[in-house]
């Protein structure tokens, strides 16, 4: 059996929190690191590694698989030979020396002078990244590496200027020097070809609240956007090559010169044509000193640019105020949903799309990737062309507003489609650019020209003022008294109940409403709900109302993990097509086609659950084995499954979408 093998049955365990995507980066790959390690299984069924440095056999722990990696990687590309290396080093702290270094290099072939550090075995960064620093801080190291085999931070310890020793601080840098080279080398400019693709930014931002922000006396959200977007412009620069130095970075300089770049980066970014009204035109980085320079150089080497885009999404969701959004209602689609509903609606490269209450926009840019898939693009600016023609974004939420903005820049540039007015006040619309740009919104407009509606509003809180609620259909109804607005009003009595006189309602409810308008005659939409709005008695007339409106195609019931660990409440994906164009007259008996999810992809904690087989090996959907190396982990969820069987509905019921 090949080593290959061996790894593939010790990583693809979802438990495993060590990783070997690092060894998959573009600079090592022609090293093959992995051919280099020697692992083996003994007679006794045990799995054994041989160690590089002490040539004796090792358990094969995934810890252990990922320091051999990496003695690999220190001898054939860092070029320090193995003699001037040691593993479980002694690191002397105060009058402990129990604690041991997983891999330090030396400068000499004596081993005397200690030069980089390695912690290996602490498989999250925040732990990780602080036994790392205390070890540079005992030993007076320079140099040090922390990485869990999935994610690499390179530290440098630096002394205080004032007193050229202690107080010591820490910030990141793009690369661990090589054999022969110092710091200046490491410092130089990185070129867009050296930048890293992002693989756990949340941890990277988590790590930056609790160091460098924890008392920089900012909001964290607004100044790491900042930096997010004076580096998105740097990598989109038009006169950059994979070969030109970037911009985005801290060189060897005092406080003031680094922020003067930064800065400069970023108010050059806020003019950029067709990036403008991201920001105010007044503003300024409130991000200085030495947090400016930690934050900065963290995110230095990664590249943003083409970057996994859940990854960045789970970063966003993390950095956005959870308990702010949840008062809302408000909560990140996860992905899997995201991703079955883009797949049922099946977006066509010719229409227009639209989310009204977009959030981070997870709904757009699985439409422009599905999009982009089917029709093969490779091209940059096919994406960008699709993008600004046919993808629409609303939010009423001016943080959310950004998140969207830089997102889709992200994934293609549609951030001049991204719209800050609340989609339910029709005097706010009119007096936004959307009125113009997207369609007016009046009592006496039924019809807008939209393909498709994806969305997923928010639950909570509801529309207050008689003016306000006046221009919805639903409102009528409310006050007729024939649609109650909360489950307490349920009554199985179902004779006409007496006017109200009505001040409020539910925005879920008049989103269902506001969503039907943007449609064209035939488009179709998926709206996230409370399974309320379907399931209590009180809401018999909303559901004959919709069905006066659209063909309802399908509900999908998602499980009550799904928004987990933001809300347990229940919620249904409502597919609706409305009448007239291709989807024809109205007609009362069809078929609807209805699905309940038991495999949310996540546990009660609302941590995400990976396929796995019996035995515990991360596999895909076809039960094959992955190859930690080169493989993400698949969540397991079953809405892919009911995508599947929508598909084969819509084809056995003769449903045109277009």
């Amino acid at each position: 059996m090949k080593a290959s093998q061996y790894i593939d049955e010790i990583f693809g365990h979802p438990d495993i929190k060590h990783g070997l995507t690092v060894f998959n980066q573009p600079e090592l790959q022609p090293l093959n690191l992995v051919s280099k390690i020697d692992i083996s299984k003994r007679e006794d069924g045990k799995i054994v590694i041989k160690c590089l440095k002490r040539q004796k056999e090792l358990a094969a722990k995934p810890e252990e698989i990922v320091r051999q990696l990496f003695l690999a990687y220190v001898r054939d590309y860092l070029k320090y030979p193995l003699k001037q290396v040691t593993v479980e080093e002694t690191i002397q702290m105060g009058s402990d020396d129990s604690k041991r270094a997983d891999i330090v290099v030396f400068t000499d072939d004596t081993c005397t002078r200690k030069y980089i550090i390695f912690e290996i075995k602490k498989p999250d960064a925040e732990t990780g990244v602080e036994q790392l620093q205390s070890y540079l801080n005992a030993t007076g190291v320079h140099f040090g590496a922390w990485s869990n085999g999935k994610d690499i931070t390179f530290q440098l310890r630096e002394e205080s200027p004032e007193t050229k020793g202690e107080p010591y601080y820490y910030r990141d840098i793009p690369r661990l020097p090589k054999k022969g080279e110092a710091l200046d080398d490491v410092l130089k400019p990185l070129t867009k070809k050296d930048l890293r693709p992002i693989q756990n930014l949340k941890d990277t931002i988590k790590r930056l609240e609790d160091t460098a922000l924890a008392n920089a006396g900012v909001n964290a959200f607004d100044e790491l956007f900042k930096l997010f977007f004076a580096k998105l412009h740097d990598e989109f620069d038009p006169k950059k090559n994979d070969d030109s130095p970037m911009s985005f970075r801290v060189p060897k300089a005092d406080p003031e010169t680094v922020y003067e770049r930064i800065n400069g980066l970023f108010q050059e970014a806020k003019n950029r044509p067709g990036w403008q009204g991201i920001f105010d035109a007044d503003e300024v980085l409130k991000l200085k000193d030495d947090a400016l320079i930690y934050c900065a150089a963290a995110l230095e080497p990664l590249r943003f640019h083409d970057a996994d885009l859940d990854v960045i999404d789970a970063a966003f969701e993390y950095l956005i105020n959870p308990e702010q959004k949840g008062a809302k209602g408000q909560y990140f689609t996860p992905r899997m949903v995201v991703d079955m509903a883009v797949k049922m609606i099946d977006p066509q490269v010719n229409e227009k799309v639209i989310d009204p209450a977009c959030g981070s926009a997870g709904f757009l840019i699985h439409t422009i990737k599905y999009v982009r898939d089917a029709q093969g693009w490779t091209d940059n600016r096919d994406v960008y062309r699709y993008a600004n023609d046919y993808i629409y974004a609303v939010d009423f939420d001016d943080k959310l507003k950004k998140v969207a903005k830089v997102m889709m820049l992200i994934a293609g540039d549609g951030k001049s489609n991204v719209f800050s007015v609340d989609s339910l006040d029709y005097r706010k619309w009119a007096r936004s650019e959307a009125a113009s740009r997207i369609g007016p919104f009046k009592r006496d407009i039924k019809d807008g020209d939209f393909d498709a509606v994806l969305t997923n509003p928010p639950f909570a809180g509801k529309i207050t003022g008689k003016e306000q609620l006046s221009v919805f259909e639903l409102y009528d109804l409310r006050q007729s008294g024939k649609l109650a607005d909360d489950e307490d009003e349920a009554d199985e009595d179902e004779k006409p109940k007496a006017k109200r006189n009505v001040n409020s309602m539910k925005r879920d409810i008049l989103f269902i409403e506001r969503c039907l308008r943007f449609l064209k005659p035939g488009g179709r939409m998926a709206i996230v709900l409370p399974q309320g709005n379907l399931n209590n008695i009180g809401t018999k007339a909303l559901r004959e109302w919709i069905m006066q409106k659209g063909r309802i195609l399908a509900v999908v019931g998602l499980n009550v993990n799904t928004f987990k660990p933001f809300t347990g409440t229940k919620t249904s994906v409502v597919f609706l097509q409305k009448w007239g164009g291709i989807a024809g007259k109205p007609i009362d008996d069809y078929l609807i086609f209805m699905a309940t999810s038991e495999r949310s992809g996540k546990n009660n904690s609302g941590d995400y659950v990976n396929l796995a087989d019996k035995e515990g090996h991360l596999i895909d959907r076809e039960g094959k084995i992955l190859d930690p190396l080169k493989e993400k982990p698949i969540v397991d969820s079953d809405l892919s499954e009911i995508v599947e069987a929508f598909q084969q509905f819509r084809d056995k019921e003769g449903i045109k979408f277009y």
